[in-house]
């Protein structure tokens, strides 16, 4: 039965997303490439802290949760499928036009003869719902996707005892390498070093019985923001570090808002003691220097990342939703 209802909903989010001149039902547009100068604006009316809320975070996982987006009057609604299931994201609006885009959103849900699916609905907009809407909606906390934010100057100088740690290996690292590495600024000629060390990475971890799910979901995004580097550069910043004149170490990143840095990937040799670390910190010292906040996303459930994502000692977790319409 279970099976039936994704098929059916499955095929339901096709229709959402096939153009019809016929129906007066909104059309939702499949997101590529080209539609970053049409939604970066509406990015950019949004103060959210949530890693969903960034075109080049909904790009790179297009191809996972069919992301679709429709731009009404100043405001851009995003659906998307997962599990089977159509569900929307919090709308790309000023907060005072906030409460006529839900009730958008509330109507489309209705068209679709669906009931509303809310993913990633930040605490400021669960207790709006609640206000409005009393017990017409159920809110679940998915701890395994909040986001993890840091303070960007204790990120950048590891400063505090309970950073000592992460210092040893810093330390370790810069003696142990000293005059062998190069922390730099990559671009396209160097993103076959890039994919070779994903190659090895990916190798490791299934050596060690540790692969991560999602992984070939998420080599598939990094190619896919290599591919349109040219595109994306503006706001995409990619660093390595080369120790021997190879490629050990690279991560990604960009701004989020005016005050927040958002690490979308962090990739190193992990025999390499300090390279984290090191990577980590010197990718804020050089890119992100004046940043209050760094979001390093969620740790989706994986007990090691969380593990490594505590030992930085977030000062604050960005609690996500889901928001369900009650039986």
């Amino acid at each position: 039965m279970q099976i039936t209802k994704e098929r059916d909903n499955i095929n339901l989010f096709e229709e959402i997303i096939k153009k019809d001149p016929n129906s007066s039902r909104p059309y939702f547009k499949e997101i590529t490439i080209e539609d970053r100068e049409i939604l970066n604006p509406y990015f950019d009316l949004v103060d959210y802290e949530a890693c969903e809320y960034n075109f080049n975070t909904l790009y790179m996982w297009q191809h996972a949760y069919k992301t679709a987006y429709y731009v009404g009057d100043n405001f851009a609604v995003l659906v998307g499928e997962y599990d089977g299931e159509v569900f929307s994201i919090l709308p790309l609006a000023k907060k005072e036009d906030l409460p006529k885009v839900i009730d958008f959103v509330l109507d489309y849900f209705a068209q679709i003869e669906e009931k509303l699916y809310f993913r990633g609905i930040t605490e400021e907009v669960v207790d709006y719902l609640k206000e409005e809407y009393g017990d017409r909606f159920e809110y679940i906390a998915e701890r395994d996707l909040f986001d993890y934010v840091y303070d960007g100057e204790i990120m950048r100088t590891l400063k505090g005892r309970k950073n000592s740690k992460k210092r040893n290996h810093i330390n370790y690292f810069l003696t142990e390498y000293n005059g062998r590495f190069e922390y730099r600024l990559l671009g396209k000629e160097d993103f076959d070093d890039c994919r070779a060390l994903l190659d090895e990475w990916t190798i490791n971890k299934e050596e060690n019985d540790n692969i991560e799910e999602g992984v070939d979901d998420e080599r598939s995004g990094i190619e896919k923001l290599f591919t349109h580097y040219d595109q994306i550069c503006d706001r995409l910043k990619i660093a390595g570090i080369y120790i021997d004149g190879k490629l050990e170490a690279f991560t990604m990143g960009e701004l989020l808002n005016k005050n927040m840095a958002l690490i979308h990937i962090e990739k190193a040799n992990p025999e390499i003691r300090g390279l984290y670390p090191y990577i980590n910190q010197q990718f804020l010292v050089h890119e992100f220097p004046e940043v209050e906040f760094v979001n390093r996303e969620e740790d989706m459930g994986i007990e090691g990342l969380r593990k490594a994502k505590l030992s930085y000692h977030p000062c604050k977790l960005v609690e996500k939703y889901t928001v369900r319409e009650a039986n």
